[in-house]
């Protein structure tokens, strides 16, 4: 039987063969896929390609109309028993937004400022609406005697917020001695 093609046809060596390279193409492209990830998590590889820098990230801060800072520290009470130290207090939103996934670092020190110790706990609750009020408490022990603390307000992996302290003036009493006052007697 004759073919019914009768075009002139030169046969090659390569001819009718069928080659399929999406297979080795795909395992190519999902292994720059695996390397260009853990380049981004192990290098400096995300750091040049994302624009995280300081500059960007102060953009999550709230500004204030009057430029005052957007956090308020409301309290602050520490308790020292021998070498353990428990911090605590409240901080208000001040500015008009919610803030969320606060938290705040606080950097112990002992008697010798040798062994400094950095805690950093969450503010609750984690979504801080405006006007709200958020708590936190850290206890750590030191390799000595406590000897004071910094705070440090910030996002979660983010940047530091700036506070100020509303703190109301603390009201102390200091009793004085007091001259008994002598009543004359009526004379009879």
């Amino acid at each position: 039987m004759p073919p019914e093609n009768n075009d002139f046809h030169i046969d090659l060596s390569f001819t009718g063969q069928q080659r399929d390279y999406a297979r080795p193409i795909g395992i190519v492209v999902a292994a720059v896929g695996i390397i260009f990830i853990l380049a981004t998590m192990t290098t400096g590889v995300a750091a040049r390609i994302l624009p995280m820098t300081d500059e960007y990230l102060q953009a999550m801060v709230p500004a204030l109309p009057d430029g005052s800072e957007p956090l308020g520290l409301t309290s602050l009470m520490h308790d020292i028993r021998d070498k353990t130290i428990t911090v605590s207090g409240s901080i208000m939103n001040r500015a008009d937004r919610p803030m969320s996934n606060l938290e705040v670092v606080i950097q112990m020190q002992d008697t010798t400022a040798r062994f400094p110790q950095t805690v950093t706990v969450p503010v609750m609750p984690v979504d801080l609406q405006p006007k709200a009020t958020g708590m936190f408490m850290a206890t750590a022990t030191l390799q000595e005697k406590p000897a004071g603390y910094t705070l440090k307000f910030r996002f979660a992996d983010g940047p530091f917020i700036p506070h100020k302290d509303d703190r109301g003036p603390v009201i102390t009493i200091t009793p004085q001695p007091v001259q008994p006052i002598r009543i004359p007697q009526p004379v009879k």
